[in-house]
């Protein structure tokens, strides 16, 4: 990577959205940029850096940024199907901002309008546009009978709905015509979830069934625990329990399984597939749990020793577990025996790794201030959480990672 691109980078902070469609799966990352030192970030540079960084096999980006238009230095750049960009609605105002959109489109770019445009929109220009992105709170088709909104409101664009707040607004806005969900209603997903709903997923157990039987090396296993949250916590549940007699200090899930041994694992569970997870909605929740993890892993650094990375990875998983299960954290951790620095972080806020959570939890919006001041504290630079974001979103098999 070139002197420019390591500049931008390390002076660009990056939070991300998932972009999740009615599977509940996310078809794109929603990247919005804030410049550390500045009021305007280098959208043309950004737009290069990020596709170096973008492995072509991932989910697309997309891109934006605070500033009022996109400039015209980006019909410089060579265009990359897995960088969208969206179109501030400004942009759509003014005979200019046409134009550089229909180069754009010209040349291959992939846009996204990022709200109603100012006026209409030129008919040639409507499949410059792979989506609008339209606010629920201003939503004409929301509030009115699903027939109505088709009649009075025609949409030539396919739209995803930002601003949605709850679980009967996210059916509503699909049922509307959403092709996606900006970000995802955690909360009300996990109000509104029966408790079987927050425990593993059963294509999880089925796959990990599946590597015992054929004899799979621990480590491949352990790649299969990582991206379900629930199943973690039970699995290091059951091996701290009286059931299975001696009360261990787990500092991985390969050390767990390693514990457990093959024979007993699998018929533990055999009877996990009895409480496996079926509400689609709660899928989302499990993702992000293992991507926080994920992150947090890659934020500490390849060269920091193997134990920090693996306490930091369970702890991103662990983090979340209140809203997966519904229950305090504190009555959670009662009976498992995981590092104290794990148990500081998720309990009290303190110890070693509690910074890395709080960067964690600062990315996975919109970037602030907070996010600055919070690398300053964990002693992590702008481009090491920036290339740890990357590393996680554009994660597609998760059983892979």
């Amino acid at each position: 990577m070139n002197d420019t691109t390591t500049s931008t980078i390390s002076r660009t902070l990056l939070g991300y959205e998932p972009i999740i469609d009615r599977s509940r799966k996310a078809i794109a990352m929603r990247v919005t940029a804030r410049a550390a030192d500045s009021d305007t970030v280098e959208l043309d540079e950004l737009y290069g850096d990020l596709g170096e960084l973008w492995p072509t096999s991932a989910i697309p980006v997309l891109l934006r940024t605070g500033n009022a238009c996109l400039p015209d230095s980006l019909l410089e750049r060579k265009a990359n199907r897995q960088i969208w960009l969206e179109v501030p609605p400004e942009q759509t105002g003014t005979q200019d901002g046409l134009r550089l959109v229909s180069e754009m489109k010209r040349k291959g770019f992939v846009q996204v309008l990022g709200g109603r445009p100012v006026g209409v929109l030129p008919a040639p220009l409507l499949p410059a546009f792979k989506m609008s992105i339209i606010d629920a709170s201003v939503d004409r088709r929301l509030g009115i009978h699903e027939s109505q909104a088709a009649r009075q409101f025609t949409r030539t664009i396919a739209y995803a709905q930002s601003g949605v707040k709850t679980i009967a607004q996210l059916r509503r806005s699909f049922d509307a015509g959403a092709i996606a969900c900006i970000g995802w209603p955690f909360d009300d997903a996990v109000l509104h979830a029966v408790p079987s709903d927050s425990n593993p997923d059963f294509g999880t157990i089925t796959q990990l069934l599946s590597l015992i039987e054929r004899d799979a090396d621990a480590t491949d296993i352990e790649k299969v625990i990582r991206r379900d949250a629930a199943l973690a916590y039970r699995l290091l549940r059951y091996i701290n329990s009286a059931a299975f007699g001696l009360p261990v200090e787990i500092q991985s899930f390969r050390h767990a399984v390693m514990m457990l041994g093959y024979e007993r694992m699998k018929r533990w569970l055999l009877l996990m597939l009895a409480t496996a997870s079926k509400d689609a909605n709660m899928q989302p929740v499990m993702f992000a749990s293992f991507r926080r993890g994920l992150f947090m892993e890659s934020l500490v650094g390849a060269e920091a020793e193997g134990p920090l990375r693996d306490e930091v990875f369970i702890l991103g998983v662990l983090s979340l577990l209140d809203k997966l299960f519904r229950e305090p954290l504190p009555q959670l951790l009662e009976k498992l025996y995981v590092p104290e620095p794990i148990r500081d972080a998720l309990l009290h806020g303190v110890g070693p790794h509690a910074t890395y959570l709080r960067v964690a939890q600062s990315v996975e919006q919109p970037p602030d201030a907070s996010l600055s001041n919070r690398l300053d504290e964990a002693f992590v630079t702008i481009e090491q959480c920036n290339r740890s974001l990357v590393k996680a979103v554009t994660v597609r098999d998760l059983a892979a990672a």
